[in-house]
């Protein structure tokens, strides 16, 4: 690594705005990489003025808004291209886990308590932490530790001498060096001053890089202010050019683009891998061998063609009418390709030949039909061009140890034509899927909705505690579900299903002789040959896994007792959305019959249950019977989160709404320094679509705790107002039509979603799957017509 700038300072307080410009200035008149700062009294109500002001990647540990709090603040060619972050010790002991290309650095900025025996524990504790790091890594510890180690550092005796003790030891038993006084070893240099009884204290903090000219730079400083403080006035503060007081918000907006942009591009660079045996490889060359090999293998094969399996679930499978399958049949149109084109979102991300949806529509009318006659043409041969069966594969972390390949998500960016394809036969296929698929399977199938399957798993767990039934609702985690589809088993599933060569045919075309590039940390590799796997990116990969699982749950259905709803003779079995399954059991049986058949639809279709991941949950009353649960699986009693929702008893309920109120507060607190420029069409969009609109999914399901809804309205309304209110709140939430201003109402907003919900009950389709439990509870209010 070349060589960087690090500086620590102790700015004792940086709630106002021109102080905080005065230390940006500074930092970036010094090129500074990293600076630790302590005593910043930075809290959650300042902490987007932070983010927003500072040009580049800003890391803050709050204490109050008097006292204490530290930060890291890295220039913005200096932003790591990923990291972590632990606050050992809030507002007073931050550590920053920082990975580069070929080094990681580890940062830790410390504010030492002032009281003797508070720093005495501090230093221990900071030992530790200091322990726990990797040798291998760079240290960087950096901040006020409000003692010294050299006679030079004060301008008088060191007034604890247990501290400089402790210091020193600290310092001598992790081999750490003072590098200023290492390149400055006879020289007094004071950052801090005190006057006490007309006597003046002053002393040196640790630092890394000490800038001896302070004074003389802010002074040349407020020059800049002044400059700046006059461009904020037109609307341009922060830029350096002069724009269009117009333009203002828009810059705004795009700078909070790019800077998601680019934290969305760090947090998806692979620092490290782990192979097989648990070793852990940081080099640029293993990890891309590693992750390939990974992925080749992932992607290889291991379709065995049991026929006596095949047969057992490839059984009882509903047929398409003939004339539907010839309606699928016919020939690729015109006008569906350009139909497919005017769907497709601009600004996504292009496949291996870099020609983006906007450049096919801007020149549609000329290139049209040479793409029509080069996609029949390769529908007749069986194969498409080799940049359209070539896909950029690249990788999403999701929650847990990135060092283990299989946390990735891989998504494969497609050529557009390969993509105009999938989307014209994904508008045919869709047409079909409600005659196909069973109505307690909700994706990818018209008309048919996510919360089904919440209402359902909800409802049957509220009545199995209400009524004391025995049940057991077991959550599958389907390791690399839509990876692991084997191309011949799903070949066979459509012909079972009714579908003739010809569409199959069309679908084919799109996986014969496929293969994938992975792009891993910005460069792509070598191409490998994709065998099986659904491509998670094309239009056709959520109703084709749909269709692959259908067997499996078909088959569950007719060999699962599950649970039975009261008061009727029917049994619900199962709630699927995707590779997100619940299932319902009441006895031993139940579960050895499930475990036979998930190892049977193994060896036919390569799918494989993670049973680490899966959650297991009894309710009723069972007493000493419980069923013996495969993998290591546990029951639980308190609940589960399932799509996004956590449901279960009244207490693991209210984990829905943990942090809703502070959740708010951050998403408004981004926005706060734009209030006074933005209108107030502008300010509801904020609040309507940005920071309530994470509340809906959850209040569709679930009632919130009483008053949480109040909290967080007078939140938005406090936002939108930015000061006194001038009219009535009702008068808010009226259309603008109607002299309002349309301000979401969340009671409001929370009745309607009951209604829509019994609007579905009352005359919604008529194979709804939960309406029978729901019918369950409503028994038991009595009067309503249900018996």
């Amino acid at each position: 690594m070349i060589g960087i700038n690090i500086a620590s300072l102790n700015i004792n307080g940086e709630k106002e705005q021109n102080k905080r410009a005065k230390l940006y200035g500074l930092l970036k008149q010094k090129h500074i990489d990293d600076v630790m700062l302590q005593e910043t009294h930075s809290d959650i109500s300042n902490a987007a003025d932070w983010v927003k002001e500072w040009d580049g990647l800003v890391i803050l540990s709050h204490n109050t808004s008097l006292s204490g709090g530290v930060a890291l603040l890295f220039a913005r060619n200096f932003i790591p291209c990923s990291y972590s972050v632990e606050e050992i010790l809030t507002g007073r002991l931050l550590k920053v886990k920082a990975f580069y290309e070929n080094e990681v650095l580890v940062f830790i900025c410390v504010y030492t308590p002032t009281s003797a025996v508070e720093r005495m524990g501090f230093l221990d504790t900071l030992s530790n932490v200091i322990a726990d790091c990797d040798t291998a890594d760079i240290l960087i510890l950096g901040g006020d530790f409000n003692c010294t180690m050299d006679d030079l550092d004060r301008n008088h005796a060191e007034p604890h001498v247990a501290s400089r003790k402790r210091l020193w030891e600290v310092k001598e038993a992790h081999k750490l060096s003072d590098i200023w006084r290492t390149f400055n070893k006879d020289k007094r240099q004071y950052m801090w001053a005190h006057a006490i009884d007309n006597s003046l204290s002053l002393a040196r903090q640790y630092t890394l890089n000490v800038t001896r000219d302070i004074v003389r730079s802010l002074k040349a400083l407020e020059i800049e202010i002044v400059e700046l403080q006059r461009l904020e006035a037109t609307g341009n503060r922060g830029h350096i050019e002069a724009l269009k007081n117009k333009k203002a918000k828009m810059n705004d907006l795009l700078d909070i683009t790019a800077q998601g942009a680019k934290k969305n591009g760090q947090k998806r660079f692979i620092h490290a891998v782990r192979t097989e045996s648990g070793d852990l490889l940081s080099e640029s060359t293993e990890i891309r061998k590693q992750t390939v090999s990974f992925y080749s293998k992932l992607y290889s094969s291991e379709w065995s063609g049991a026929q006596v399996v095949e047969d057992s679930f490839l059984v009882g499978l509903p047929k398409l009418s003939e004339r539907a399958a010839r309606e699928l049949d016919r020939e690729l149109l015109l006008e569906e390709l350009h139909e497919a084109l005017q769907r497709m979102e601009n600004g996504r991300a292009s496949g291996i030949d870099g020609l983006p949806a906007e450049f096919n529509k801007a020149f549609w009318a000329v290139i049209g039909q040479d793409v029509l006659d080069v996609l029949r043409d390769s529908i007749r041969r069986g194969e498409l061009p080799l940049s359209c069966r070539r896909a950029v594969l690249t990788l999403l972390p999701k929650k847990g140890d990135l060092t283990h390949l299989k946390i990735w998500s891989p998504v494969s960016l497609l050529c557009t034509y390969c993509k105009l394809l999938s989307k014209a036969l994904a508008s045919r296929l869709t047409k079909v899927m409600e005659q196909l698929i069973h109505q307690d399977q909700m994706y990818c199938v018209p008309d048919r909705s996510i919360f089904d399957n919440v209402y359902l798993v909800r409802d049957i767990l509220h009545v199995s505690r209400l009524l004391g039934l025995k049940t057991g609702l077991i959550f599958l985690d389907q390791e690399k579900a839509f990876d692991r589809v084997e191309h011949e088993y799903l070949w066979k599933v459509l012909e079972t299903f009714g579908f003739n060569p010809g569409f199959i045919g069309m679908i084919r075309v799109l996986y014969c002789e496929i293969e994938s590039v992975l792009k891993v940390n910005g460069g792509l590799c070598a191409p490998f040959k994709v065998l099986r796997g659904i491509r998670q990116g094309c239009a056709l990969s959520g109703m084709l896994y749909t269709l692959a699982i259908e067997p499996l749950l078909n088959k569950l259905r007719s060999h699962l007792s599950g649970f039975k709803v009261p008061h009727t003779n029917a049994s619900i079995c199962l709630s699927a959305y995707a590779d997100d399954l619940v299932l319902m059991i009441d006895s031993q049986k139940d579960m050895n019959v499930l475990t036979d058949i998930l190892n049977d639809f193994q060896v036919l279709s390569s799918a494989k249950v993670n049973w680490a991941k899966s959650e297991a949950i009894l309710v009723g009353e069972w007493g000493g019977e419980r069923p013996t649960l495969p993998g290591g699986l546990v029951w639980k009693k308190d609940g589960f989160k399932y799509l996004g929702v956590y449901l279960g008893n009244n207490q693991y309920l209210n984990k829905n709404w943990e942090g809703s109120v502070e959740h708010v507060k951050g998403k408004l607190s981004r926005w706060k320094r734009l209030v006074p420029r933005m209108s107030y069409r502008g300010r509801t969009l904020v609040i309507n679509n940005l920071a309530a609109s994470f509340l809906w999914h959850k209040l569709a399901c679930v009632d919130p705790p009483p008053n949480l809804l109040a909290s967080i309205q007078a939140l938005l309304v406090d936002f939108f107002w930015d000061g006194l209110h001038w009219i009535p709140q009702s008068v808010l939430h009226l259309p603008k039509e109607e002299g309002g201003q349309g301000l979401v109402q969340l009671a409001s907003r929370t009745a309607a979603f009951r209604l829509q919900f019994l609007q579905r009950l009352l005359i919604g389709p008529k194979d709804l799957i939960w309406r029978p439990v729901a019918h369950g509870l409503l028994h038991k209010v009595g009067g309503l017509g249900l018996d």
